[in-house]
C-alpha cells in the first residue's frame, strides 16, 4: 500500500508526500514540524494535527486545536482516513490518496527469512500440578521445552477443571482457557493451558483494525522474528495464531504480574533498590533486544512482568511494531492506546520507523521515575498527550521524591533529557550507570 498527501490548496500546493512504510507525520506553523504551514495563517496551531501511517491505513489526530481540523468539511478529533478523504486546516487543503500496491511473495510470514527450527533438549524435566502436586512430567516433556521452561506451571485436568472461570471463550486452538487476565490496548490476555503438555502459558488476542488476510499476514511475520529472540530478561514468544479478526500469540505465563500491579499495591514510591533492580533486569534483556536488530518501541509498567522468582521480565518485544506494519494505530489512538504515548520517547512521536536505541532507554528511564515517585514526570494538565511528550520538560526526580539518592536521581533525569545526544545511548550502558550507584545487587 502506497500512502499519498498532496497540498492541493494553501502555501506549498503541488507538494506531494508519499510513505510506503509505518511513519509519522507532524503538521503545524511549530519549527519542528514535518510540514510547516504558513505564518500567517492565524487559523492554525504550533501543533494542530498529526497523521499516523500505518499501510493500509491512514489515522488524523487533532490535538485539540481551537479552530480545529476538518475532512470532507467535517471537524475530527480522530479518524481513520480514506482514499479520496481532503484535510483542510486553515488555508490548506491535502488530498488523500491510498494506492494498493502488489502484495510480494517475500511478505509472507512463513518465508525462508524468518524459518527456525529450535534444537530440542533431551533431557527428561520433572514437572508436577501445581495444584494437588501429580506428576505431568510425561506430558510436560511431550514438545521437548520443559527443561527450557524450568519456571513453567503446570495443571493437571481434574484441577484445571475445578479453577477454570467459565467465559464465552472456552478454547482456541492447542489451548484451553483458564481466565482472563486482562485487557489492554488492541487486545485481551488469558491464562491458557496447553492441551498436549498441560503447561500453563499466557495468550493474548490481538484485535486488528485491518482484519484482511495480509493484515493477519503482516503481524504474524513480525511475532515470528520474536520466536528467534531468547534472553532470561525476555518474555519467551512460544507460538501464534489467528483468531477470528485478530491473531494471537503464545508465550510464558509470569505468576508475579506486571509492574503497574506491583507498584499500585505498594501504595507510593517503590524502595530505591527494589526499583533498580527490576529496571537493570529489563535493561539486560533490552541488550540483547537491540543486538538482535529490534526496538521495543513501547516499554511501559504494564509491558515489565515478574516471574515466580522475581526476576524481570520485558514483554510485548516486537508487538508495536508488528501491530504498525498490520496497519494499525499506536500513536494517534486515544483511549487506551494512548495511555502508552507518555512512555515514548519525543523522537519516537515524530519519526516512528527510524527511532533507534535510545528511545527505548528513555521509556525505560520514565518507567523508573514512576516507580521511585509514584507518579509520572509531567505537570497534570489537561492537555493531548503527544503535546505533553513533545513539550513539556520532565520535572527533576529530586522534586517529586527527595528521599531518592542523588546519583541515583541524576542518572534517572538524564535518561528522561529530549535531547538524544545527552541521554543514554544504549541499554548497557544505561544499566552499568545504574550498577555503580551500588543500589543493585
Amino acid at each position: 500500500m502506497n500512502v499519498s498527501l498532496k497540498i492541493e490548496q494553501g502555501p506549498g500546493k503541488g507538494k506531494t508526500f508519499e510513505f510506503t512504510e509505518p511513519d509519522t507525520f507532524l503538521v503545524g506553523r511549530g519549527t519542528d514540524a514535518h510540514f510547516r504551514l504558513s505564518k500567517e495563517d492565524r487559523y492554525v496551531s504550533r501543533k494542530h494535527f498529526m497523521l499516523e501511517i500505518a499501510p493500509p491505513k491512514c489515522y488524523i489526530r487533532d490535538f485539540g486545536s481551537s479552530n480545529g481540523t476538518k475532512v470532507n468539511e467535517k471537524r475530527v478529533g480522530r479518524t481513520e482516513l480514506k482514499h479520496g478523504d481532503v484535510i483542510k486546516v486553515g488555508m490548506t487543503e491535502i488530498g488523500v490518496n491510498l494506492n494498493d500496491m502488489e502484495e510480494e511473495e517475500a511478505l509472507l510470514w512463513w518465508d525462508d527469512e524468518f524459518a527456525f527450527k529450535e534444537e530440542k533438549t533431551e533431557k527428561i524435566f520433572p514437572a508436577a500440578c501445581s495444584e494437588c502436586m501429580a506428576d505431568l512430567s510425561d506430558k510436560a516433556n511431550l514438545d521437548g521445552m520443559a527443561y527450557e521452561l524450568k519456571e513453567a506451571a503446570y495443571l493437571c485436568d481434574d484441577c484445571f477443571d475445578m479453577l477454570r472461570i467459565p467465559s464465552a471463550l472456552s478454547e482456541i486452538d492447542d489451548y484451553r482457557v483458564l481466565h482472563e487476565i486482562g485487557t489492554g490496548g488492541p487486545g485481551v490476555v488469558y491464562a491458557v493451558v496447553h492441551k498436549l503438555t498441560s503447561r500453563i502459558m499466557a495468550l493474548k488476542i490481538i484485535f486488528m483494525e485491518d482484519t484482511s488476510e495480509k493484515a493477519k499476514n503482516r503481524f504474524s511475520r513480525g511475532i515470528k522474528a520474536m520466536e528467534k529472540v531468547i534472553h532470561p530478561n525476555i518474555v519467551r514468544v512460544l507460538n501464534q495464531g489467528t483468531y477470528k479478526g485478530g491473531n494471537y500469540m503464545v508465550s510464558e505465563f509470569m505468576e508475579g504480574g506486571n509492574i503497574r500491579q506491583f507498584t499500585e499495591k505498594q501504595k507510593g514510591p517503590v524502595p530505591s533498590k527494589a526499583a533498580c533492580k527490576v529496571i537493570a533486569d529489563i535493561l539486560r534483556g533490552l541488550e540483547h533486544l537491540h543486538q538482535s536488530g529490534h526496538i521495543h518501541r513501547a516499554i511501559k509498567p504494564a509491558n515489565i512482568l515478574l516471574a515466580q522468582s522475581g526476576m524481570a521480565k520485558l514483554a510485548d518485544c516486537g508487538m508495536a511494531k508488528a501491530y504498525s506494519d498490520a496497519g494499525g494505530s499506536t500513536i494517534t489512538e486515544q483511549g487506551e492506546l494512548s495511555d502508552m504515548v507518555i512512555y515514548m520517547a519525543p523522537e519516537q512521536i515524530m519519526d516512528f520507523k527510524n527511532v533507534r536505541e535510545a528511545a527505548d532507554t528513555y521509556s525505560a528511564g520514565l518507567t523508573l521515575y514512576e516507580m521511585l515517585t509514584g507518579e509520572l514526570p509531567f505537570r497534570k494538565k489537561p492537555k493531548d498527550p503527544v503535546l505533553i511528550v513533545l513539550e513539556e520538560q520532565p520535572i527533576p526526580v529530586a522534586e517529586k521524591n527527595p528521599g531518592v539518592p542523588k546519583p541515583l536521581a541524576q542518572l534517572v533525569d538524564r535518561s528522561l533529557r529530549k535531547d538524544v545526544k545527552k541521554r543514554f545511548g544504549s541499554a548497557a550502558q544505561f544499566r552499568e550507570e545504574i550498577e555503580r550507584v551500588k543500589l543493585v545487587g
